[in-house]
């Protein structure tokens, strides 16, 4: 295995521009919704490989194949970028998670569920503002919570919202339309 898949997604990451403080404000409502996806989504791979009582704040891919892991150059990499630009141990958690479910994705044997990715609805809320705090019941989005539910609420076939960004942007716009009446 190589480490080609991992390095993208450092690269993606280097990309975001944690210092906007417009951004949690002026996507607010699709962050709120895509961490309400990413919640469903782990929920289902949760469900699948038997984590319930570890979920949501879980390293999918050591979970499942622990051998398949992002190599040390990349890992010494993100941890420089992360020591130097995001700040939140919860973010960090979740951006070193994404990157070892990069290197999974691309190196494991273990037969898969046809369940949709768990990371990259966390990685454009990112990129779209960002990342979050952890309080007693919620997650903070910088203003927006977002209530952690017992697994169960999240675990459905049924997608939050769609990924793409003419419908995330919608909702945003939906969001200041509402906020502004």
């Amino acid at each position: 295995m190589t480490d080609d898949a991992p390095r993208a997604l450092l690269e993606r990451l280097r990309a975001i521009d944690w210092e906007d403080e417009d951004a949690p404000y002026d996507h607010a409502e699709s962050r709120a919704a895509l961490l309400r996806e990413h919640l469903r989504r782990t929920a289902l791979w949760a469900r699948v490989f038997g984590a319930e009582l570890s979920w949501p704040y879980i390293d999918l891919a050591e979970l499942i194949d622990p051998t398949v892991r992002a190599g040390n150059e990349v890992l010494a990499e993100l941890r420089d970028y992360l020591d130097e630009e995001v700040g939140w141990p919860q973010v960090e958690a979740t951006l070193v998670a994404a990157v070892h479910w990069a290197a999974f994705r691309s190196g494991t044997q273990v037969a898969l569920p046809d369940l949709d990715d768990p990371y990259e609805p966390l990685l454009l809320m990112y990129e779209r503002g960002g990342g979050f705090t952890i309080e007693s019941g919620f997650i903070d989005l910088n203003g927006v919570e977002v209530r952690v539910k017992p697994l169960p609420a999240y675990a459905s076939e049924e997608p939050v919202v769609a990924l793409d960004s003419a419908a995330l942007d919608t909702l945003d716009e939906d969001g200041l339309q509402d906020g502004e009446a």
